[in-house]
């Protein structure tokens, strides 16, 4: 199945090209936007167009009666004809050269034309020789920054990505009648942001039959390996797809070892081996003995060592084996934990959705709460608001508010962190607010120091109670800024100041590891999404992943509370 993924890097595509043939802008523009709308939906374009075709296609925001045609000539022939006849003018390096996080169409056409690229492979190695004599050291930075983090994160999905693929898999796979315990493992288990080839593990009663359904599966566009108990696909999109079947006797095991991380199983089999065992995907083996007892479930494979049954989202080696050894594990939060969202936009900023809108999808996610935090003045990109439109916008929320009694709407707003420390709106203002985000959106290369003093000069002001998405990274396209984290933690913790877990799927920010770091100075959390239309609130799960990850349980977030207890 295409994805809302291919969809969104199709249209990308097809503006920078014509930006490249120098079309008209509101063309180009409309097809940026769709791309950016394709990619924001939690729901398939596939599956909308199944359900209502063209028209149900329209209904999303940013997406044309031009576009939708687009999309249902994609699905039912697998091409664009105008797009396809676009790329003919345009030879190939140039278009992959335009794939570089931070290259748009002209500076790839520079690259292209100024270097007599013949190939990728040459591009950075060019740029590094003679790239100071065709830009300037700032831009050839950002350019070189992107070919390492294209290279970084090389063949990896986003695990929003990876999901509807394995979905997708399960859902087939689940028609053979002889397959059980159908699971995918390794990093999408894990919950890890980016996840590689997919690797399934199951059981079945009759394994030949199922490595023969699964080789049958008409998104492959070729089997690599089948074996009476195994076999390797490539997937239409690129990927590879593994899978293994064991007997139902060893799936626990089978399961346990796949799901890693490599790092956990070695400290594992380093603890077995303590204990005269040794832990292999097959069983546990007593070395006095020689007998390897084999199990069904995972907590069997644990409980054999003497550990509590340990997370797959906690299997890092970050010490969770002996905290498994303690009964020290943490109780992780779970999505029902979850009371309200804290970082949510209308159309008053660059959001889609009215705020009575999105209020009406919040309550119906059984939330108490949600905060409306538009963005402030200086973020002109996304329509800022300055105190006379806070104001306007004041009077609509309290409006709204009579029509859902039921669930409490913050008024709130993401202040922009300047790149001194200070905020773009007075002090009286954000006074005023039900609660304040405090994000940093431009000047993300600052010296370490220079960031640090920044991040903390704005957690210091009384005002501020989350700072959104800490580290300004977008995965696959930027790294986050640097700065003195145990200097920020220690802030945050001083000033009541919580960290957001940005649920956004190319974000996930606060990452995994400096959750848990920052949760050893006692430092509080708001998972939020960061929604910019009614859909986006559904993507609250990864950042519960991601604070899962961190060994985050429901004391350290602040929306798990109740409305009465975190209005206190």
């Amino acid at each position: 199945m295409t994805t809302n993924k291919d969809f969104a890097e199709i249209f990308e595509e097809f503006a920078q090209i014509l930006d490249l043939k120098g079309d008209i802008r509101f063309k180009i523009v409309a097809y940026e936007n769709a791309a950016q709308a394709i990619n924001d939906s939690p729901r398939q374009v596939v599956d909308i167009y199944k359900e209502g075709g063209v028209k149900a296609l329209e209904k999303i925001h940013g997406v044309g009666g031009g576009i939708a045609s687009k999309i249902e000539e994609y699905i039912k022939t697998g091409k664009m004809k105008e797009l396809v006849e676009l790329k003919k003018d345009f030879p190939e390096i140039e278009l992959e050269i335009m794939k570089i996080p931070s290259v748009g169409p002209k500076t790839a056409r520079k690259i292209y034309q100024e270097f007599k690229i013949k190939k990728f492979s040459e591009v950075e190695p060019k740029l590094k020789k003679d790239g100071l004599k065709f830009f300037h050291p700032k831009t050839l930075e950002n350019i070189l920054d992107g070919i390492r983090i294209m290279k970084s994160f090389s063949g990896r999905m986003l695990l929003v990505d990876a999901k509807v693929y394995v979905d997708e898999l399960i859902e087939y796979l689940e028609l053979d009648k002889n397959a059980i315990n159908i699971t995918a493992v390794g990093s999408y288990r894990r919950n890890k942001e980016t996840v590689g080839d997919i690797d399934l593990v199951a059981s079945s009663a009759d394994s030949e039959a199922t490595i023969e359904h699964f080789a049958k599966f008409n998104e492959f566009k070729d089997i690599i390996v089948k074996g009476d108990n195994k076999s390797t696909a490539l997937h239409k999109s690129g990927f590879t797809v593994d899978i293994l079947i064991l007997s139902a006797e060893e799936f626990g095991s089978l399961l346990q070892h796949f799901t890693g991380s490599k790092e956990h199983n070695v400290a594992l089999r380093t603890h077995a081996q303590l204990r005269g065992m040794s832990v292999s995907e097959h069983g546990i083996k007593i070395l006095k003995t020689g007998k390897t007892q084999m199990f069904e479930t995972e907590e069997g494979v644990y409980g054999q060592l003497g550990l509590k049954y340990i997370d797959p989202d906690l299997r890092e080696d970050r010490g969770e084996i002996d905290a498994a050894l303690h009964d020290k594990l943490p109780k992780l939060i779970n999505l029902k934990d979850i009371k309200g969202d804290l970082h949510a936009h209308s159309k008053w900023s660059d959001g889609t959705a009215t705020i009575e809108e999105m209020v009406a999808s919040a309550e119906k996610l059984g939330y108490e709460y949600i905060a409306i935090s538009d963005h402030t003045v200086s973020l002109g990109i996304a329509r800022g608001l300055d105190e006379k439109r806070f104001l306007e916008r004041r009077a609509e929320i309290e409006k709204v508010q009579k029509k859902f009694p039921k669930i409490k709407i913050l008024d709130s707003c993401e202040v922009n962190i300047k790149p001194d420390g200070s905020l773009d709106l007075p002090d009286e203002l954000m006074a005023s607010f039900d609660i304040v985000t405090a994000s940093v959106h431009w000047s993300l290369k600052q010296s370490r120091e220079d960031m640090t003093n920044r991040l903390i000069s704005a957690i210091e002001n009384p005002n501020i109670d989350i700072v959104g998405h800490p580290t300004g990274r977008i995965i696959n396209e930027r790294e986050g800024y640097d700065a003195d984290w145990d200097q920020v933690f220690k802030a945050c913790v001083k000033n009541n100041v919580a960290l957001e877990i940005n649920a956004y799927p190319n974000r996930l920010d606060l990452t995994d590891n400096l959750v848990f770091e920052a949760r050893k100075y006692g430092v509080k959390f708001a998972i939020c999404t960061d929604s910019h239309s009614v859909e986006q609130l559904n993507n609250m799960c990864f950042g519960v992943s991601v604070a899962r990850r961190g060994w985050c349980e429901k004391k350290d977030i602040l929306n798990t509370q109740s409305f009465d207890k975190f209005a206190n």
